[in-house]
């Protein structure tokens, strides 16, 4: 158990530091901490079981590179992952020196777009767009088209 502060109080939050490739209790509830040769990995946050934000501003799943950064993030909720707020990408990767790599934008599960952002956004080192991908409710917007154009 760890005692974490709580806007004007704390909270108590259930925690399993476990190995890579270690299984967890089936109906957990709580935060777990994954580490490979004494290197923390990735932090999971589950609700019985299932990946789920325990707030908004924090990820479900986050995954840390070699040199300790954070690598990946994901926001879930009831074990599918969504944008925890309208625009903010559910999915986040980042390059070594920490810039971001590529997001996902998902509703329930399924990649949608906000707007006019693409679900999927990939950028290269030097901070220009490589790649954007349009999707409606799973369904990419782009094979969509062609496949009523043709």
């Amino acid at each position: 158990m760890d005692l974490l502060p709580n806007s004007m109080s704390f909270r108590f939050i259930a925690t399993i530091d476990v190995r890579e490739g270690e299984r967890v209790p089936l109906c957990f509830t709580g935060r777990v901490r994954v580490a490979e040769a004494g290197r923390l990995t990735e932090v999971r946050w589950l609700s019985n079981g299932e990946l789920d934000d325990p707030e908004p501003r924090i990820p479900a799943l986050t995954r840390f590179g070699a040199n300790g950064r954070t690598k990946q993030i994901r926001h879930y909720r009831q074990g599918r992952l969504h944008d925890p707020a309208p625009g903010v990408p559910a999915v986040v990767g980042s390059f070594a020196d920490g810039s971001v790599k590529y997001h996902e934008l998902y509703r329930y599960g399924r990649r949608h777009d906000a707007g006019e952002r693409a679900a999927i956004t990939k950028w290269r080192a030097d901070g220009s767009v490589r790649t954007e991908h349009h999707y409606y409710e799973g369904l990419r917007i782009e094979s969509v088209r062609r496949r009523l154009a043709g």
